[in-house]
């Protein structure tokens, strides 16, 4: 009987951390997505700034301004920059 509860409990943590691991790829997965995007207009270090400038302004609630600046500082088309501004 305690066999079986300690055989269900490694079971159960086996698969939680299976399924955290496949979770924390697929976040790691999008992260690099979005980075590779940008990555497209500009170096890494301005990039990685940029992400953290848009999502100072989105916590402000100045969603149009990111878009703006991501438009100015990288020359992307409107929708594009929209659309990744959403995205972060």
């Amino acid at each position: 009987m305690f066999s079986e509860l300690v055989s269900g409990v490694f079971v159960g943590l086996f698969v939680l951390v299976f399924v955290s691991l496949w979770i924390l790829f697929f976040v790691k997965l999008v992260q690099n997505a979005r980075r590779r995007r940008v990555l497209k207009y500009t170096d890494a270090i301005r990039a990685t700034e940029l992400v953290g400038r848009v999502r100072q302004m989105k916590v402000r609630g100045q969603q149009e301004q990111a878009v703006q600046l991501v438009q100015d500082e990288l020359a992307m088309p409107a929708e594009v920059a929209r659309s990744w501004v959403k995205s972060i």
